[in-house]
């Protein structure tokens, strides 16, 4: 019985190499960020397809407004009231 090799993982660089264009520009197209051509665009879908890299549903398009705090202990009451101003100055 011969050994099943793990799928092959489609790299950025694989990808500029299949559209002729840079890393960079792949990685504008996949984040659905601006400055990019129209030409530049489709050469990269088109390698996406070629290359059987299964496209991202959703373009990063705004932040996931998480916030993340870290406070030492939660039995002192000055932690959680900090947290609580913090929650209501971004909410």
């Amino acid at each position: 019985m011969s050994p099943t090799l793990p799928p092959v993982r489609t790299r950025l660089t694989d990808l500029a190499e299949q559209a002729g264009v840079s890393t960079a520009t792949v990685s504008r197209v996949l984040n659905g960020k601006h400055g990019v051509s129209a030409q530049a665009r489709q050469a990269v879908l088109a390698a996406l397809d070629v290359l059987g890299y299964e496209r991202p549903e959703k373009l990063r398009t705004r932040s996931a407004g998480l916030v993340g705090l870290v406070v030492p202990e939660l039995s002192n009451p000055v932690f959680p009231a900090f947290a609580q101003v913090i929650e209501t100055m971004l909410t």
